[in-house]
């Protein structure tokens, strides 16, 4: 059972379309800004300091994930820059304790979870996760679920309450970057997920339903991005061969092409143990 939370909102002007500061008994805390309030904003310190933030079309269910050293100045730039947002919340440490690095691993946190979440992102890919020390990693992913709570009490659903990181599975190459999960009998790639469109010519030989299969994915739920294409939806797949199958364009052992988080294979982490179903080979599901 979850324990009681409160969160506190404070009015800036005391009106509800105006500036708020949303508190929930954290580290951090999040202002909320419409855009036409941006020079209401531009004397609070805290937000001169690192944040991580999310421009929002709050009609449209667009969302942007981003991190800067100084919110303020960048928020600015976005104002000249980027039109079609009418909402900033910034999240920034209640005193001044988060670093570049801190943040910047923060972003690359919230764009993989927003990916998997109900409203469209405007970033690309994930930013590459840079170095933390370990004593941290705990305290980044509570700011993280902090925020997550944050936005959603707003009614954002930008990170979705969903898988934490340790139960994702990674499939990445140079041209494939994606996520995917257990979900009861299913194994589920993630939306966002970039995946190269190339094949092994003897896997689309051998396996021409696969083939088939693939194709069909990436015209109902891909975003052509030239030689390799992004899932819009979560796409479930019977197996993780299955899905490693899809994800590489060739025959694959799952056990060692998915890894989780730290760079361990499923095989490092799960074999031996009760799996949530066995994994089948290419051959058990196309059999002659």
């Amino acid at each position: 059972m979850s324990s009681p939370r409160l969160i506190q909102t404070y009015l800036l002007d005391g009106t509800l379309e105006g500036v708020r500061i949303i508190d929930c008994e954290s580290t951090v805390k999040a202002f909320v800004i419409p855009r036409l309030k941006l020079n209401d904003i531009k004397n609070r310190e805290e937000l001169s300091w690192p944040a991580l933030y999310f421009l929002i079309n709050s009609e449209n269910g667009i969302a942007y994930v981003g991190e800067s050293e100084s919110f303020y100045h960048r928020v600015k730039n976005h104002d000249q820059n980027k039109n079609w947002w009418d909402i900033a919340i910034a999240v920034v440490s209640t005193t001044n304790e988060l670093e570049k690095s801190d943040i910047k691993y923060l972003e690359s946190l919230a764009v993989e979870r927003a990916q998997a979440g109900s409203m469209q992102i405007e970033n690309r890919v994930a930013p590459v996760r840079n170095n933390i020390h370990e004593f941290k990693l705990h305290k980044l992913q509570k700011i993280l679920d902090d925020t997550q709570l944050l936005l959603t009490s707003l009614g954002y659903d930008i990170l979705p309450a969903t898988e934490k990181a340790d139960e994702i599975w990674y499939c990445r190459t140079k041209k494939t970057d994606a996520r995917a999960v257990f979900r009861g009998n299913q194994f589920v790639i993630l939306a966002g997920s970039v995946i190269d469109k190339t094949v092994a010519p003897s896997w689309a030989k051998s396996w021409p339903k696969s083939l088939q299969e693939r194709n069909e994915i990436f015209a109902k739920y891909g975003e052509d991005l030239g030689d390799s294409a992004r899932l819009r939806e979560n796409v479930p797949f019977k197996s993780p061969n299955h899905a490693g199958g899809f994800l590489t364009g060739r025959n694959v052992n799952a056990w060692t092409t998915f890894t989780d988080v730290d760079g361990r294979t499923m095989d490092e982490v799960i074999r031996g143990k009760h799996s949530p179903f066995a994994i089948l080979s290419d051959r058990e599901r196309n059999p002659a």
